[in-house]
């Protein structure tokens, strides 16, 4: 099991919306990496994520998925969620800061 760590991550892009900065990034994993490596994550943003390569079983707001190339997942914001890498996967995401 591998564990990846915030400094370890590729760079990523922010660009402002009309209600807040969106964040995109592309993310790659290898097979057995646990995200994160105990316990959920959570963040204030709605996420989309795009499987670009690979496969991994994801799970959230505690309905389990397998999700494979070409799929699209969606989590809203605060929803707890984590994933098994099932393969070396690479993933676009973009979160999305909630309207109030």
């Amino acid at each position: 099991m591998k564990l990846i760590s915030p400094a370890t991550l590729p760079a990523k892009a922010e660009f402002e919306i009309p209600h807040g900065t969106a964040v995109t990034g592309i993310l790659e994993f290898a097979s057995g990496t646990r995200l994160p490596l105990t316990g959920a994550s959570m963040h204030e943003q709605d996420e989309v994520s795009f499987i670009l390569s690979g496969k991994l079983e994801a799970v959230s707001g505690g309905v389990s998925a397998t999700l494979n190339s070409g799929d699209i997942s969606f989590i809203p914001a605060g929803e707890q969620h984590w994933a098994l890498v099932l393969e070396d996967t690479r993933i676009a995401y973009v979160l999305i800061p909630r309207v109030s």
